[in-house]
């Protein structure tokens, strides 16, 4: 687990991103930009790296509910990356630009934040919150958010945003925790009374699943040793989810899902697949041919 401390010096570092790109002054200011943890942060299954030298990878969202009609992914992204190097602060943090994202490197902390440049609608944190609220009776794709990639074809040219890709992290996390506190509310235990959040706090409780993922993950990356071809967490999350049978002792929970794990990765037409639960058209095991 991150520690308590750790926990604390993450939330404060991001927070205060999300607070640099609101400021009256900033540029952003308009576009009510806001910055929320997504991943493994949000799920509660971060796992400390084994080398001293490795750091913690912690992705964020950076929302933006709306934007110029001319602006395209490539506008939106270095909108977002423009204001970070307008800041001494930031600019020095900077890693090369990514994929998708922006990466603020604090070594001293040994952690990175992994900033991903999106396009809500208004008040999407509220729908998410009581989307949160409310329970899986809901269309999680009410959640999606349209995000950047430079690699597309479309990057520089596409303005509107129905066309750009699409990603759900907070329809995800809602369907993992959701899973992940089933037991508990049907058994009426102190857990099943823990409000599932769209914002993550600190907390020495888990759920088995969430433990179970993080024992993975931690094999995962044993048995790989730092290969860039092992599977990726997402993956093991989602597997390990559909493959949880409710159980409530540690042990037997990894048991289970250790054995009828493969189960759930489909073989469409002699591709491997891992679905994306609030989106059944993306396949997380893109990488594996």
């Amino acid at each position: 687990d991150v520690t308590d401390t750790g926990f604390k010096e993450i939330t404060r570092s991001y927070e205060e991103v999300g607070t640099y790109l609101a400021e009256e002054s900033s540029p952003l200011q308009k576009y009510n930009p806001s910055i929320h943890p997504q991943g493994s942060f949000l799920l509660g299954t971060v796992v400390r790296p084994i080398a001293e030298e490795d750091d913690i990878d912690i992705d964020l969202v950076c929302e933006l509910q709306n934007k110029p009609n001319f602006w395209t992914q490539y506008h939106l992204k270095n909108a977002v990356g423009d204001r970070l190097k307008a800041s001494k602060l930031y600019c020095n943090k900077l890693d090369k630009e990514g994929k998708r994202c922006w990466t603020l490197l604090y070594k001293n902390h040994k952690y990175h934040l992994d900033v991903l440049p999106s396009l809500v609608c208004d008040n999407y944190m509220n729908i998410v919150a009581r989307y949160f609220s409310e329970g899986t009776g809901h269309n999680p794709e009410k959640l999606s958010m349209h995000i950047t990639d430079k690699t597309r074809e479309d990057y520089r040219t596409e303005s509107d945003a129905d066309h750009w890709m699409i990603s759900n992290p907070f329809g995800y996390a809602q369907w993992f925790l959701s899973n992940a506190r089933k037991a508990y509310a049907e058994q009426r235990t102190f857990m099943a009374e823990t409000k599932i959040d769209p914002v993550p706090k600190y907390s020495k409780e888990k759920y088995i699943l969430q433990r179970v993922v993080q024992l993975l993950k931690r094999h995962r990356d044993k048995m790989f040793d730092g290969d860039d071809d092992k599977p990726i967490s997402i993956i093991i999350t989602t597997l390990a989810t559909r493959a949880y049978n409710d159980e409530r002792n540690l042990f037997l929970a990894l048991k289970h899902i250790a054995s009828v794990l493969e189960n759930y990765v489909e073989n469409r037409n002699g591709v491997k697949w891992v679905p994306n639960p609030v989106n059944k058209t993306e396949n997380f095991a893109d990488r594996w041919p």
